[in-house]
């Protein structure tokens, strides 16, 4: 199993990188081939709206996007993860999401394992959460759930497969034992049954 982990912050080693690399952490440690990616680190142009995907289905626009779809395609699973910024997720998710839409006629990415990494100052969690997720359910992806004790299983099945934290300060998300375990699980992931 290969998995795919997104990075959507624009801060390079901050609190979501950490669990986003903590749930591959987990992952590999369960044989799974694993690899990161910033999505800061290509040239994505918005989702102009144009609509030419619909029936060739490939996205028009000219950058950096093709490489990501690439990796999308490859992995088995896909661990999303992106700071709540104004009560939602970054600029640099909601590009990667619309930009995925390319993707949506011929439900390219239905059936891979989908996991969501969201860090909050103190609140947003919620509606970032519901983003990713609507995204996982419009390409028909399937959430992942932990397999790991009974009470990290239980906030799983609570959160509907999130590792979800709050943390203000760059790096202090590896204080927080609650994200660190949720991160764990999600690298732990099956398919809900």
């Amino acid at each position: 199993m290969k998995v795919l982990g997104i990075v959507c912050s624009p801060r390079k080693n901050g609190n979501t990188a950490v669990l986003v690399k903590e749930v591959l952490d987990s992952a590999r440690s369960y044989g799974a081939e694993t690899e990161i990616i910033r999505v800061t680190d290509f040239d994505i142009t918005p989702c102009d709206g144009c609509e030419s995907c619909t029936t060739t289905g490939k996205c028009r626009i000219e950058d950096d996007m093709p490489k990501i779809f690439a990796k999308l395609l490859e992995a088995d699973g896909i661990v999303i993860g992106t700071p709540v910024y104004f009560w939602n997720v970054t600029a640099q998710a909601k590009a990667l999401i619309d930009r995925t839409f390319a993707f949506r006629r011929e439900r390219r990415l239905a059936n891979k394992v989908a996991g969501a990494v969201i860090v909050a100052r103190d609140t947003g969690a919620s509606a970032a959460f519901s983003a990713l997720n609507d995204f996982f359910s419009l390409h028909r992806m399937l959430p992942a759930r932990s397999i790991s004790p009974r009470t990290v299983e239980e906030l799983a099945r609570e959160r509907g497969g999130a590792a979800i934290a709050y943390a203000d300060k760059r790096g202090e998300v590896r204080d927080n034992k609650k994200a660190m375990a949720e991160a764990q699980a999600r690298g732990k992931m099956r398919v809900r049954p």
